[in-house]
Order: structure tokens, then C-alpha cells, then sequence
């Protein structure tokens, strides 16, 4: 039995790392024509919008719902995020963080009846009124960025249930392949001003405090919870 399954993973592994590849070569191939064309960038072809004009970038809900701890998410939503033809027009969200200031998750849970275990499985897409899943999810994406990876939009003319298939066979395998990364790196967050400058100025203060507490031979404490014990006092004294 132990032997059956090691050949069922080695087969997989092989069958995952095909795809992996067929996926980088198109990729390598639509960044090849993005690059290529880019001098072309201000024509009519590639002169497209995500919303109307006159209105605002958030008229039209574009919401990425991803794994926040999945290294393979972060990378893919990055690599997409500097690519998209309005950047201020799509909101990122890991499912295990609802802190997102622009995106009330809970509120688009319950309208769309989005199941918390099915977003441990598959990226999720909120495209105007519909919700996308998986490879369509994946597919919708690329209609928002540059051109050429609105090409992507040939992936339609595989069978669903083919295409939703290949895309569960990776994400299945994609801790083992990618390893996954601390939730508080996951990189929406750095895609907010306000949270990135906030924590560099965070961390600028932290590593002076603990120099001084060095050169002055004090125990080093750990900032956060410094931090925490000097608001706590504050709340005591406005008490």
C-alpha cells in the first residue's frame, strides 16, 4: 500500500511539474509580446480601461480573494498586480485577513454564499455581480491586465471540468512545491501607503530602541510588546 501510494505522488509530482511548465512557457510567451509591444502601449489596441469613463476605479467590483500563506499566491498576485491596466481598480485580500480597509470580505461571504473551507482550496474573484472560481477565476484575472495576457481568455475553450481539474491537481501540491510564508508578508498588504509607510516607520523605531537599550547595556525587549505595554498603561492612566 505504502509502495502504491509513493507511485500515485510520483506520478502526480511529474503530472503537477508538467503543468507548472506548460504554464511558465506561456507565460515567458505573453511577457515576451508585452515587451515587444510595449513601445505600442498608448495605441488604440492597448489604450483599454477596466471601467467606464467617468466613473470612479471601484464602480465596478474587482476582488482577488487568495491564500495569504501560500507562496505560489503571493508571487502570482504580485507578478499580475504590476501588469494590470488600473492597479487603484482590483482589491486583494487574503481569506485568513479581513482587515482590508476597502473590502468588507464578511459582507461578500454572505451575499455571494461563499463557503470559508472552499477558499482553503481555490482563488476566488469578484468580477461585478459574479463569482468566479479557480481557473475562471485565474482567467478573469488576466482580462484586467495589459495586453497580451487577455489572450488567456483561450482557456475558456478547454472543458470546464478539464481546466478546474488541472488547476485543483496544482493547488492541491502547491505547499509541497512552494512552501507557504507568514500571513503579515503577504503582499497586499504592502499595496496600501498607508500600512507600508506606518510599518517602516514601526520598524525604524524599533531597531533605534533597541540600539540605545544596547549601548546602554538594558535588557532587549521585544517591541510589539513594549508597544502593547505602554498603551496599556496610557489606557490605565486616562482611567
Amino acid at each position: 500500500l505504502v509502495s502504491r501510494r509513493g507511485h500515485v505522488q510520483a506520478w502526480t509530482d511529474i503530472f503537477v511539474g508538467s503543468i507548472l511548465s506548460v504554464l511558465l512557457i506561456i507565460g515567458g510567451i505573453l511577457e515576451g509580446l508585452r515587451l515587444i509591444t510595449l513601445p505600442l502601449s498608448k495605441t488604440i489596441l492597448c489604450r483599454r480601461r477596466l471601467h467606464p469613463p467617468g466613473s470612479g476605479p471601484r464602480k465596478h467590483r474587482r476582488v482577488v480573494i487568495f491564500d495569504g500563506i501560500c507562496v505560489l499566491c503571493n508571487r502570482f498576485g504580485a507578478f499580475v498586480h504590476f501588469r494590470l491596466l488600473e492597479k487603484e481598480a482590483v482589491d486583494w485580500v487574503p481569506f485568513q485577513d479581513k482587515s482590508n480597509e476597502h473590502v468588507n470580505v464578511d459582507a461578500l461571504v454572505k451575499e455571494f454564499g461563499i463557503d470559508p473551507l472552499a477558499l482553503q482550496d481555490r482563488i476566488a474573484v469578484v468580477s461585478g455581480d459574479k463569482l468566479l472560481w479557480g481557473a475562471d477565476a485565474v482567467i478573469e484575472i488576466c482580462q484586467w491586465c495589459v495586453w497580451p495576457y487577455p489572450l488567456m481568455a483561450a482557456g475558456l475553450l478547454v472543458p470546464h471540468a478539464f481546466r478546474d481539474a488541472l488547476y485543483r491537481t496544482v493547488a492541491k501540491e502547491r505547499y509541497k512545491w512552494f512552501g507557504t510564508q507568514p500571513l503579515e508578508k503577504n503582499f497586499a498588504k504592502y499595496l496600501c501607503p498607508y500600512y507600508y509607510i506606518n510599518k517602516k516607520a514601526f520598524d525604524k523605531a524599533a531597531s533605534k530602541n533597541v540600539k540605545e537599550r544596547t549601548a546602554h547595556g538594558e535588557p532587549n525587549k521585544d517591541a510589539k510588546s513594549e508597544l502593547e505595554t505602554t498603551k496599556t498603561l496610557k489606557k490605565d492612566k486616562d482611567a
